[in-house]
């Protein structure tokens, strides 16, 4: 078990009630840190004192207001000095809270934003062949050219245009 999905559960195990909403703080906290280089910095690098970080990391979360555990469970991580980890602590756990709830996130790749029928139509099809609520991530690359690449966990299903013909290309390039 990797270092994220050991503190993902100690969190969980922690967690008495509405651990989405504890999932969605880990994100925003994660947010946080990428977007603020300098408290990233302050919260992470050994160049600064304990009391340094104690004294900037109590005004965030001050600012924050979240409470117990969530508040402990960050200091402890930029107390032993994990706080490097945070996203995917953050991504482990929304994985456990989807997967307690009987949710899975998919990623699904297009080359045009897919119309509100084709979005209903696909998450549906995904819920009944994976016995789960979907929760769909839109992306668009238009370097797909057409079809569709879905994601979900470790799982790609490409089915896109532009895979199709690079498979092609490499086929016939191998005959000649």
């Amino acid at each position: 078990m990797s270092v994220a999905r050991r503190y993902a559960q100690a969190l969980l195990d922690l967690v008495e009630k509405d651990p989405g909403k504890v999932a969605d703080r880990l994100v925003e906290f994660d947010r946080i840190i990428r977007e603020t280089p300098l408290l990233k910095e302050v919260l992470i690098s050994p160049a600064f004192r304990m009391e340094e970080r104690r004294r900037v990391f109590d005004r965030v979360i001050k600012k924050l207001a979240w409470g117990a555990p969530l508040d402990r469970f960050l200091w402890y991580l930029v107390e032993h000095r994990r706080m490097d980890h945070i996203g995917g602590i953050a991504e482990a756990f929304q994985g456990m809270v989807d997967q307690r709830a009987g949710k899975v996130r998919v990623e699904v790749t297009s080359s045009k934003p897919l119309d509100q029928a084709t979005g209903t139509k696909l998450s549906s099809t995904l819920s009944r062949a994976l016995g789960k609520t979907v929760i769909m991530k839109p992306r668009v690359d238009e370097s797909l050219i057409a079809g569709l690449s879905v994601r979900v966990g470790d799982l790609v299903v490409d089915g896109s245009l532009k895979t199709q013909l690079n498979s092609l290309r490499e086929i016939l390039t191998r005959k000649s």
